[in-house]
Parts: C-alpha cells; sequence; structure tokens
C-alpha cells in the first residue's frame, strides 16, 4: 500500500470518530431519505450549484409546493419561467438554474426509455449520457451515480479538493478527473467508503479546513498534512 492510500484511509478513519454529519446540510442525504425519484434528485443537485445545501433544500421544497408537489418533467416543461424563478431564488443565479431544470426535463422527458436502463449502464456511460444536458457537469452527475444509484463515482467540489490538496494526497495541478479517479482507486471503488469519505471531507472542510484561516490547531488530520506541516514549522 502506497503512502497515499495510507493516508486516505487513515483520514477516513480519523474523520468519522469524529463527524456525525447531519441530513438538513446535505441536498443528496436529505432526498435519499424521502426516496425521491431520479429526477428529483438530480433536481435538488442541480439547486446545489454554487450555494449552500440549506438554501438548496429550501428552493427544492419552495419549487415542489409551486408545482402542488407534483416535481416533474411535464410540471417544470408546464410551468411559466417567471414562476420557477421565483420558486427557487432563494438558491440564487435563478434564471441559469431554471434553464438547467428546463434542460434536463426535456432530457427526461425524450429520453424515458433510457431512465431504468441508467441503472445498469457503467458510470463512465451514464456519464457520458448527462453530461449533454446543459448545466449538468462532471460532479452532478458524479453525486447522482455515486448517491441514487450507488455506483462507483467520487464527486469533488471546493471543499474535498482543498482538503486532499492541503493533505497532499493530490498534486496542486490535479484536474477533476484526476482526483476523483485517484481516490476511486484507493478505495477500490467501494461504495459505501466512496459515499462516507465523500461526505465526511465537506465536513471537515466547512468546519476545520476552511479556505481562508483554516483552524490547523484544532485539526485531527494535523500530524498527515503537508500544509500543516508548513503551520507547524513557522
Amino acid at each position: 500500500m502506497s503512502s497515499n492510500e495510507n493516508i486516505v484511509i487513515e483520514v477516513l478513519k480519523r474523520l468519522e470518530s469524529v463527524y456525525r454529519p447531519k441530513l438538513e446540510d446535505y441536498v443528496a442525504l436529505n432526498l435519499l431519505k424521502l426516496n425521491v425519484s431520479d429526477f428529483e434528485f438530480l433536481v435538488g443537485v442541480v439547486l446545489s450549484q454554487n450555494t449552500s445545501d440549506r438554501n438548496a433544500l429550501r428552493a427544492f421544497n419552495a419549487l415542489k409546493k409551486e408545482l402542488g408537489n407534483s416535481l416533474s418533467p411535464e410540471s417544470i416543461l408546464n410551468t411559466p419561467l417567471e414562476k420557477l424563478e421565483n420558486a427557487i431564488k432563494c438558491s440564487g443565479l435563478a434564471r441559469r438554474r431554471v434553464r438547467a431544470l428546463i434542460a434536463l426535463a426535456k432530457w427526461f422527458k425524450e429520453n424515458s426509455e433510457l431512465i431504468e436502463r441508467l441503472r445498469v449502464l457503467k458510470s463512465e456511460e451514464i456519464r457520458k449520457l448527462l453530461m449533454e444536458v446543459y448545466g449538468i457537469g462532471p460532479k452532478t452527475v458524479d453525486v447522482y451515480i455515486l448517491m441514487k444509484l450507488g455506483k462507483p463515482a467520487f464527486p469533488i467540489d471546493t471543499h474535498i479538493r482543498r482538503v486532499l490538496l492541503r493533505l497532499g494526497v493530490v498534486p496542486k495541478s490535479s484536474s477533476y478527473n484526476y482526483i476523483s479517479t485517484t481516490i476511486m482507486s484507493i478505495l477500490n471503488n467501494d461504495v459505501t467508503l466512496l459515499k462516507e469519505l465523500h461526505v465526511l471531507l465537506i465536513e471537515h472542510g466547512r468546519r476545520v479546513c476552511k479556505a481562508r484561516k483554516p483552524l490547523c490547531k484544532q485539526c485531527v488530520l494535523i500530524d498527515l498534512c503537508q500544509y500543516g506541516a508548513k503551520i507547524n514549522s513557522q
């Protein structure tokens, strides 16, 4: 086992002992508990782009209420743009998000025969299909693949990237795909471990390994961290 593999396994172990993530802080976990449809799940993830998960959940619930508790491709496409934008305004970037939701609704309506097949396709095939939709990027697709479909993927957000870079697990110039595939390889595509590490790294990035003024002295990973070693040497 390489040093990076040892570090990632140890990180997972330590963060598991520290954090108990709350459902309301994570769109994906909340929607999984509600057992929403694939379409509703992707709507929630789109609403979480570039905003807090709490704002995304507020927008999701407001949108569902606006649509008479029937959040479907048809209800999205049959609702005036202004009503859709007003419903999700608390998540910000309402006009762009609505454009993405309409594109997603059209894709689901036009590809209804593909929806069930997504569950038997490989992760890369699913990614290729969905990333053709406006507003659906690699992170959104990977959250859907990992969390909803239970297939191997590792979504990378700003918190996860920051923590892994500071730890020195991946180089600073690493691409999204490089980081994702590196972690998937280290965890042998174990979906349960990938889900746990994804949420725990976000939690750690939010609480301790912050972008500005990270709380290194409170960090349970300090002895594993290249960034922390520099802080300690000053």
